[in-house]
């Protein structure tokens, strides 16, 4: 499955619904639910068998009350996935997703990392050994030289 790739108006978008979280989550602890109120829209929704009327002053309540809920339950998520997402992951020069690309993918260079990352993997502690095998016998080499050199001095 393929995700479309952000358009810039979408990420703007993101960037201005980061924002009016932003407003909500302004206080010390996060914001705290009008009292009265359910706190989750879709099982409030659900139970009253309506749709969201957003002329509905209990509707915006409940609303308000789970917006209030989430920022509360996980302090700064929107900044994390909002903001990860539209200016770390979708910011060209960072280099993650393939410019080239209408969908996500990541970056070709990224690929091309990861598959020498695996053909390194593979030899990565054989080639430990080999090397560690290989500093132990020069640095034994060299120490049996130098005790055969000092043997013929004395």
């Amino acid at each position: 499955m393929k995700m479309a790739k952000p358009s810039s108006r979408d990420i703007d978008a993101g960037g201005e619904l980061l924002a009016l979280l932003d407003a909500i989550d302004e206080r010390w602890g996060g914001p705290w639910p009008i009292h009265g109120a359910p706190e989750d829209l879709a099982k409030f929704l659900h139970d009253e068998d309506e749709s969201f009327d957003s002329d509905n002053p209990k509707h915006l309540q409940v609303l308000y009350n789970h917006l209030a809920k989430l920022l509360r339950t996980a302090p700064n998520f929107h900044g994390r996935v909002l903001g990860g997402m539209c200016y770390v992951i979708c910011w060209d020069k960072n280099q993650i997703l393939d410019p080239a690309l209408d969908h996500l993918e990541l970056h070709p260079d990224i690929l091309a990392g990861l598959r020498l990352l695996a053909t390194q993997r593979a030899d990565f502690l054989p080639m430990l050994e080999r090397e560690a095998r290989a500093a132990v016998a020069q640095t034994i080499e060299a120490a049996a030289a130098r005790h055969l050199s000092e043997m013929q001095r004395s």
